[in-house]
Parts: C-alpha cells; sequence; structure tokens
C-alpha cells in the first residue's frame, strides 16, 4: 500500500508527495513515476549542511563497508592538505547536477546520441507499464514526461542548480541571532547597517562587505 506517509518516508517533499499520491490514485501512471524520478535524480547530491557537510562521513562510512566506486583515498588527501570541507562540496555537487542533467536528458531522449533530426517515428522513447491495470491483456505503456526541463526547478537549495555563492554560505554558517539580524536589514535594504554586521560577525574590508551584502540580497531574493 502506497500512501502519503510513505511516500515521505523516502524524502519527498509534502508537495511532491502529494502530487505522486493523486496520480497513482488517478490511474496517471506516468505522473507518479515522473515524481519518482526527479526525487530518486536529486536524493543522492550531496548536502550543504552547516557547520560540516554530512556527505563526507557518509561516503567514509560507504567506504568502509566495502562500497565500490568512492574514492575516500583521495578525498582524505584533499582535506589533509586544507582543501576547504564547502569548497569541495560545491565541486562535487555541481559535479553531481551536471551528471544527472546529462542522465535526464538520456531519459527524456534515448537516442540524443544519434543526434536531434531522426523523424519522430523512429526515434525511440522510455515508457512505463502496470501489470495491474485491470481488464488488460496486454497493459498500455505511456511515455515518460520529459525530466530535464523540470529538473533544476527541483533544486532543494531552491538555486536552480547554480552554485551556492561564498556570502550566502558565510551567512548561512552564522549564529541564529545574527544571520536573522542580517537578513531583516538586507531585506529592509539597509545595506551600510547590514554590511557593519557582516564586518563584526564574517569579517573583511567594508567594501568587501558591501559587495557580500549585495550578493547575499540577491541569493535571498532567487531562493524565496
Amino acid at each position: 500500500m502506497i500512501d502519503l506517509e510513505r511516500l515521505q518516508s523516502i524524502g519527498l517533499a509534502p508537495g511532491p508527495a502529494e502530487r505522486a499520491l493523486q496520480a497513482l490514485e488517478g490511474g496517471d501512471l506516468r505522473g507518479f513515476v515522473h515524481e519518482l524520478l526527479l526525487h530518486g535524480l536529486w536524493s543522492d547530491i550531496v548536502d550543504e549542511a552547516q557547520p560540516q557537510p554530512q556527505w563526507m562521513e557518509r561516503w567514509q562510512q560507504l567506504a568502509a563497508n566495502g562500497f565500490p566506486i568512492i574514492d575516500t583515498a583521495a578525498l582524505q588527501r584533499l582535506l589533509d592538505a586544507g582543501v576547504d570541507a564547502h569548497d569541495l562540496t560545491g565541486v562535487v555537487r555541481s559535479a553531481q547536477i551536471l551528471a544527472i542533467y546529462n542522465v535526464a536528458q538520456r531519459l527524456d531522449y534515448p537516442a540524443l546520441g544519434l543526434g536531434w533530426d531522426l523523424p519522430e517515428a523512429a526515434t525511440p522513447h522510455l515508457a512505463c507499464v502496470s501489470e495491474a491495470a485491470p481488464n488488460a491483456t496486454q497493459p498500455l505503456a505511456q511515455r515518460l514526461h520529459a525530466l530535464a526541463p523540470e529538473l533544476l526547478g527541483r533544486d532543494p537549495s531552491g538555486r536552480f542548480g547554480e552554485p551556492r555563492p561564498l556570502a550566502l554560505r558565510q551567512w548561512q554558517a552564522l549564529p541564529d541571532a545574527p544571520r536573522e539580524r542580517i537578513r531583516t536589514l538586507v531585506q529592509e535594504n539597509h545595506r551600510a547597517q547590514a554590511a557593519a554586521m557582516w564586518r563584526q560577525h564574517v569579517g573583511g574590508e567594508l567594501r568587501a562587505c558591501l559587495n557580500a551584502v549585495d550578493v547575499l540580497k540577491g541569493a535571498l531574493q532567487e531562493i524565496r
């Protein structure tokens, strides 16, 4: 039995979980599969948690348990060399998003490598079927909805796949009180006051603090 609780237990946010359940209950199998695929593509993208991303420990645990592919030795060398964990997270996240976008395109257009000029009748597409369809000796195949056009819009960070600006990362790392105070000042267009508070809690020259506040304002507007 698939219900809302079960869908949310695998990590679907309330909105996508409700859409998936409505599609399933309404007999829209491809709508249901669409939500599961979009969630699945994003589910293993590395986290940006503060103060320390959790994916590194998870990867190390997987490798210690014999999981292949993960190069934890290289990861440790980078950290030992002083590479910032959040910079490394940004690079890994960008590579993963590029990979899942390419996967989404291949799922949408399995013959993409043959070019874009194939006639529709000669172009293969992926479809889904339900073997539980009532009174159907041969279940009807439903072509999958395109994934790539929606993929970046499902970015849990709200940034549509864009890298996290340094100013946003620094702001997210602040304690609750100064973080929320800076947010309020930025949103109320008190640029100088926000920059002064930024300088107090993050540091830097005044011009750099003003620039950081400007970047933060743009980032906060984009992820609302």
